[in-house]
């Protein structure tokens, strides 16, 4: 009877199978597909690096590297145990995604142009020219300090207001400002083609 209840209660437990490492798995599964992922590395203060891994040794993960607009950066070798975190699947790898398949629409900038004719109220004719202009965005410097950027939704002789878009194309609502805090305009630059892809993009989604 003894060797009966000892019998049962000794039965080896059936352990799920598990993987050797989820890490693997991701970053298998970006080298197969291209698959754009964000990682980041120990003793790294420059944040996390984006692309797709192009091989994986023992050791060491070829890693293709993006520029924040979209571009090839070259391959980054990277040793495995210094890999902190990988992010995927989240909206900046997104981000990337649309960054990096319309990369070449970032490169053509607008045919818009302001025509302030040395005039001494500047500010108020380029925010005119712009309000007209509609789809064009625009970054404006106030007081010498921060720049705001977006869409022109309504002026006056005195003030307006912005459509303000975040650096990754999220709409972020409207705000006013004085015109005559106006400093500094700046249109078509690199970086407000990037903001602008994406806020097409992220509206297009919605």
């Amino acid at each position: 009877m003894i060797n009966f209840f000892k019998k049962i209660f000794d039965k080896p437990e059936n352990k799920p199978k598990m993987n050797s490492s989820i890490l693997q798995t991701i970053l298998q599964k970006s080298k197969d597909n291209k698959e754009i992922i964000s990682i980041w590395q120990y003793n790294s203060d420059k944040g996390s690096i984006v692309g797709y891994v192009t091989e994986i040794s023992e050791d060491y993960i070829g890693f293709m590297l993006f520029t924040r607009f979209g571009k090839q950066d070259g391959v980054l070798f990277i040793k495995l145990a210094n890999i902190k975190n990988i992010d995927f699947n989240d909206d900046y790898t997104k981000v990337m995604e649309c960054l990096i398949q319309y990369a070449d629409i970032i490169d053509k900038p607008t045919d818009f142009n302001i025509n302030l004719n040395h005039s001494d109220y500047w500010q108020y004719n380029a925010v005119v020219q712009l309000y007209k202009a509609k789809e064009q965005m625009v970054s404006f410097e106030i007081n010498g300090g921060d720049f705001f950027t977006g869409f022109i939704k309504e002026i006056s002789e005195e003030d307006f207001i912005l459509n303000c878009v975040a650096k990754n194309g999220e709409d972020l609502g409207t705000s006013l400002f004085k015109i005559e805090d106006i400093t500094e305009v700046r249109v078509n630059d690199i970086d407000d083609r990037r903001r602008l892809l994406l806020y097409k993009w992220r509206k297009a989604s919605l």
